[in-house]
């Protein structure tokens, strides 16, 4: 009979790895978005700052997806919230009507706004908090690292934050961006003071 000690090494290793995350799926502070380039260099420690920029809307209804600040230079909702592991965008007075919506591989972090009617927002969301990172990380569906930023075309052109865009590989005409010019992000928290 061969007795291998080697599960019982990757024990404590396993352990020390689930130990070091812990996820929440609610934050006591408000706080704003800003994507971190894990491939290349960043400017400043928190990230490119991320805003709600528009995505069409007809009568009561508005559509939004998150865009870099640089590529939608607007600031509707500066402050968001993680409530019952739903995402909240609130105006700048302090409204709330903007939730965050469901995702899939290879879509966009999309929110909508609506007086027509109430919907429940999506449970899906969550802040992920590992040692390796100064801020907690936004995570879907449990997953923290499969956020890229992708250049959407266009007449009003958007840099936006797609999941899991490298299962839209080869991407259907309809996608709207092109998987070879995305680029691995993760999603910072970043905390608003005296919120």
């Amino acid at each position: 009979m061969v007795f291998s000690l080697a599960p019982f090494f990757l024990v404590p290793f396993v352990v020390e790895l689930c130990l070091g995350q812990v996820t929440l799926g609610y934050l006591p502070q408000n706080f704003t978005l800003s994507a971190l380039n894990t491939t290349l260099p960043n400017a400043n420690h928190t990230g490119a700052p991320l805003v709600l920029g528009q995505n069409g809307a007809s009568t009561g209804i508005s559509f939004y997806v998150t865009s870099t600040y640089a590529s939608y230079p607007y600031n509707d909702y500066p402050s968001l919230g993680l409530v019952n592991k739903s995402l909240r965008a609130y105006t700048t007075s302090g409204a709330w009507r903007t939730n965050a919506t469901e995702i899939t591989s290879g879509g966009t972090l999309g929110w909508v706004t609506t007086t027509l009617y109430t919907h429940a927002a999506p449970e899906i969301y969550s802040a992920v908090k590992l040692p390796a990172y100064e801020y907690s990380l936004l995570a879907v569906h449990g997953f923290h690292d499969l956020w890229s930023l992708c250049p959407f075309p266009g007449t009003y052109p958007q840099t936006n934050v797609v999941f899991n865009a490298s299962a839209a590989n080869p991407p259907p005409p309809s996608l709207g961006f092109d998987p070879e010019e995305c680029y691995k992000v993760v999603i910072n928290i970043v905390p608003i003071a005296n919120s």
